[in-house]
């Protein structure tokens, strides 16, 4: 009785110590040759321009009048360097009385000029690159806006205005693929929402009823 329980003790340790083996295998491995380079070699994902610290930056700020009769002004920002072309970040416009309504922003790049819409916000009129798209200005140029108002255009009134960008040596091509999420350009026209004089930046009233 005792040699028959040992007959089938053996096989059976056996056993065990096989199944502990395959346990204890490690997992197998890929048989590919991984190149420790590979990392280096693959797209690295862009940082957004608005994210990078700046390294040369810009601002102009100032006042500029409503005159009385007028209900649109505005004012343009000192000339970009002729080395250096301007991506403009932020602009902000103010005015010392009521009835603001509207605004407009000009820029020029690569020779193409256009007109884009700022927003009214807590009594100012703004346009951020965040928000509103990127916007870069040519080297030599300036950019400017223009205020509106819709009330009090029967005396004078002063403004406060604030432009702020990043001077960088080129403006960053475009990114196309719409797999790609970048921020969409913002929608240009090719005169301000008003007729307004350019020099100064300014427009007559319209006479009630004319």
């Amino acid at each position: 009785m005792t040699r028959s329980r040992l007959r089938h003790a053996v096989p059976a340790f056996a056993l065990g110590l096989l199944c502990l083996t395959a346990a204890a295998a490690p997992p197998p491995t890929d048989s590919r040759e991984r190149d420790p380079d590979i990392a280096d070699r693959l797209p690295r994902p862009e940082v957004p321009a608005l994210r990078r610290v700046c390294a040369q930056p810009f601002e102009n700020r100032g006042t500029f009048v409503m005159g009385a009769n007028v209900t649109g002004a505005g004012a343009s920002s000192d000339f970009v360097p002729e080395n250096r072309y301007l991506e403009i970040r932020q602009v902000r416009a103010t005015l010392r009385g009521p009835g603001l309504s509207a605004g407009d922003l000009s820029a020029s790049v690569s020779g193409e000029s256009g007109w884009y819409d700022m927003r009214l916000s807590n009594d100012a009129i703004i346009w951020t690159a965040a928000a509103d798209g990127p916007l870069y200005a040519d080297r030599g140029s300036r950019i400017k806006f223009v205020a509106y108002r819709n009330s009090g255009s029967d005396r004078a009134v002063t403004g406060d205005y604030v432009i702020r960008g990043c001077l960088v040596d080129r403006v960053p091509q475009r990114i196309t693929r719409p797999d790609i999420d970048v921020p969409r350009l913002p929608k240009k026209r090719l005169t301000p929402r008003e007729p307004v004089e350019m020099t100064p930046l300014r427009r007559p009233a319209v006479p009630a009823g004319g």
